[in-house]
């Protein structure tokens, strides 16, 4: 029996998303060959991993009993190939890093120029974010860190969570929007208003980010609902650290609500079993120190 571990991943990759097709757009690879992957690998165990009806699939009992173990073998896999790669002096001479915006941007560029500075021999590719994107683009491996507002709140075996530091979340609109007026805002006329959301492209369905109101519009940045809000008249629900000095400046008012004031994890994101890496030890504490002293 030979099982390797491109069958591996792939029958993972359909257990998660119950769908060859999908699981060939997650991989990046033809679907033809992805089954063959599948059935390779129900012919070596000599069993049927899933569970076919139409174009849906769902794991077999079998399917169920392995697919942990399957997992944890291409944890392991990326575990010691960042090993190797790091003891053979070929890690992380270009790293990807992607960021939310729920902390300035003026920041990240600060910290972009020192990062720059601290460790020369290493590019650095610095991208923006949806919050609700950064867990999944880890996942798939199209950045190794990432660092922003943890929504998911969901236990994966694949990524690994560092909490950085709290933000508190609130709800807003500008000051001369007729919700700051009044004493308490019910929930009908908080839904009758206009809302400006967080868009994402994960797959996932996410109930921390599913809007409240009926009439909404949806931005892949808190900076994007910022600006709508202050030239709009809508209410969002945003990051602290974004718009103290708005509130300072009394150009925005927190919403009498009780939706969306929380206080969520500031998270770095990387994949599980990756070595550390000492540029991002320096990056993660000094985004830390940041959110403290906030």
């Amino acid at each position: 029996m030979s099982i390797n571990l491109s069958q591996i991943e792939a029958f993972c990759a359909v257990a998660d998303t119950g769908s060859v097709s999908e699981a060939a757009r997650v991989l990046d690879c033809n679907r033809t060959k992805l089954s063959m992957a599948i059935k390779a690998l129900e012919k070596d165990l000599d069993t049927e991993l899933f569970v076919r009806t139409g174009n849906n699939v769902s794991l077999s009992e079998t399917g169920k009993a392995i697919y942990k173990d399957c997992e944890n073998l291409l944890i392991t896999s990326a575990r010691i190939r960042q090993t190797c790669a790091q003891v053979s002096g070929d890690f992380a001479t270009e790293l990807r890093i992607a960021h939310d915006d729920s902390i300035p941007d003026t920041l990240w560029r600060d910290l972009s120029i020192h990062l720059n500075q601290q460790f020369p021999a290493i590019s650095f590719n610095v991208v923006l974010v949806s919050s609700g994107d950064l867990a999944d683009i880890v996942e798939k491996k199209q950045v190794d860190f990432a660092f922003g507002v943890d929504f998911e709140r969901v236990e994966n075996p694949r990524l690994a969570y560092q909490p950085l530091g709290k933000i508190r979340m609130m709800s807003v609109c500008r000051s001369d929007n007729k919700l700051s007026k009044l004493p308490r805002v019910s929930d009908e006329v908080l839904r009758d208003s206009m809302q400006v959301s967080l868009a994402y492209l994960n797959h996932r369905d996410n109930p921390e980010l599913l809007p409240f109101s009926l009439k909404y519009i949806g931005f892949s940045s808190f900076e994007f609902m910022l600006k709508t809000i202050l030239s709009e008249g809508a209410w969002g629900v945003l990051p602290e650290p974004l718009i103290r000095q708005h509130l300072r400046e009394q150009e925005l008012s927190v919403i009498k609500h009780t939706y969306g004031l929380t206080q969520e994890d500031y998270c770095m994101f990387t994949s599980a079993g990756m070595s550390e890496h000492p540029a991002m030890i320096w990056l993660a504490d000094q985004v830390s120190d940041y959110l403290f002293a906030f």
